[in-house]
């Protein structure tokens, strides 16, 4: 069944800053949720060592519409739990202790279910899903999709960093229906520290359903400072030292990605059997956005057997038909300054043919920024919004109010595209329309209109 609702929350986006703080709102102590059922409120933890929100139950918990800011982990779920996060915003403090990053969005240790859709994270250190106690059916598997994150930041108030992703799964094995899908994790140069953007460690999908991370737009991985010659992080990584077929990362496909302005390495199949990485594009500048160079850039992608497993552990692994243009000033392939996969350790093991190349042109910040316009083409061409309710700007005149009868209503996209026009009398059918966000436009006899937002789920 589909819902119509209208929408009256605001959340601005746009391609060059996201514009978020911790509002200031009136917050309640951490929480400890002992029961199932859905919980709406403002929590705030200014302790390292306190989550914000920890769950002890495995009833079915929903945190929907809350605001989480702390410096430890603002949500934390226990062994079993069954939990659904969505249209929440969460944000990172400093830390209040020594040698510890800022904490997680989501923590969750051996869930059965957890959902983790159309959510704000900012300055924190992701989302962790760390081993599995669920069946994989479709109510005891994993989804992180429409989330909106800026600035991954493992680093210590001391010095220092730790390695941490926008999304980990650590030993989650053998679950079918993972689902890792449009979400949107930007980082900052010199305002974030991220190792792997996503990363597989020791976890798995079935044959039958490979996991599945598709449609993601990811920009940034570096170094902090963001011009040290020394990172080991990445877009995508698949990880880890599982010694047989049945522990290693398996099972995983991973397509129409975007990996924008990434150090070191856009993806790398580093361990596992069974990866298939294909029709992403991998797209590095080498640059700063003031132009400054980046001295971590390496490769664009790889497959290499980084645990040196035998081959009945590291085996049947694929990156083809990708886009690449990967900028690596002194490397040469295809083309001069350009190191689209890496030819030079001799440890990897993609063939160098498979993939298709930028041409030999100058990849230039320019063409880092089409790829966000891609992806907000993309984003508007099947009418998904990421994060939490999207903004719209209406025109003076879609605003205007009036007494006058109504004569016609339309329906637009949220870049103003229109959709179709009908006479107001018309019964309208939205079961035809994609779940998303609209704006329906009605307009008066005396040429004047008045518009609303709503949201079709």
């Amino acid at each position: 069944m589909k819902f119509i609702l209208p929408l009256t929350l605001s959340f601005l986006i746009t391609a060059a800053h996201v514009q978020a703080q911790a509002p200031e709102l009136a917050y309640s102590a951490p929480i400890m949720i002992t029961q199932g059922g859905t919980y709406t409120g403002n929590y705030r933890s200014l302790s390292s060592s306190v989550p914000c929100v920890v769950i002890v139950t495995n009833e079915p918990v929903i945190l929907e519409n809350c605001t989480l800011v702390g410096a430890g982990d603002l949500i934390q779920a226990t062994g079993g739990s069954n939990l659904t996060v969505r249209k929440c915003r969460g944000y990172g403090l400093e830390p209040t202790e020594d040698n510890r990053p800022r904490g997680r969005f989501v923590d969750a240790y051996q869930a059965k279910q957890l959902v983790v859709e159309h959510n704000y994270l900012e300055h924190t250190t992701g989302i962790l899903a760390n081993r599995w106690s669920g069946d994989g059916s479709a109510q005891q598997t994993l989804t992180v999709r429409y989330n909106q994150g800026l600035n991954c930041d493992g680093r210590f108030r001391n010095g220092g960093k730790e390695h941490r992703s926008f999304v980990q799964l650590n030993t989650v094995q053998n679950l079918a229906g993972i689902d890792v899908s449009f979400n949107e994790f930007r980082n900052e140069p010199n305002e974030s520290a991220v190792e792997d953007n996503i990363n597989f460690y020791n976890s798995s999908g079935t044959a039958g359903s490979p996991a599945r991370v598709h449609d993601n737009y990811v920009q940034g991985a570096y170094p902090y400072p963001a011009t040290d010659s020394h990172f080991t992080g990445t877009g995508m990584t698949t990880d880890g030292d599982g010694t047989t077929s049945a522990t290693t990362t398996a099972y995983l496909e991973a397509y129409n990605n975007q990996f924008v302005s990434i150090c070191n390495a856009g993806m790398n199949i580093a361990a596992g059997h069974d990866v298939s990485y294909h029709d992403n594009r991998i797209i590095t500048s080498g640059l700063l956005p003031d132009g400054t160079r980046l001295n971590a850039t390496y490769a664009a992608a790889s497959i290499f057997n980084g645990y040196g497993k035998p081959g009945s552990v590291f085996f049947g692994n694929k990156i083809e038909n990708n886009t690449i243009g990967y900028v690596k000033s002194g490397y040469n392939f295809p083309y001069t300054d350009r190191h689209d996969q890496d030819v030079v350790t001799g440890g990897n093991l993609m063939p160098m043919i498979g993939n298709n190349h930028l041409p030999n042109t100058p990849i230039t910040i320019q063409t880092e920024q089409n790829e966000w316009s891609l992806w907000q083409q993309k984003l508007q061409q099947q009418q998904l919004y990421v994060g939490p309710l999207a903004t719209i700007t209406l025109a003076a005149k879609l605003g205007t109010t009036s007494m006058a009868k109504p004569v016609a209503q339309e329906l637009y996209t949220l870049t103003g595209r229109q959709l179709w026009q009908r006479p107001y009398s018309e019964k309208l059918d939205w079961s035809q329309l994609q779940p998303g966000v609209y704006v329906l436009r009605i307009r008066h006899q005396d040429g004047s209109a008045k518009s609303e937002k709503l949201m079709i789920k």
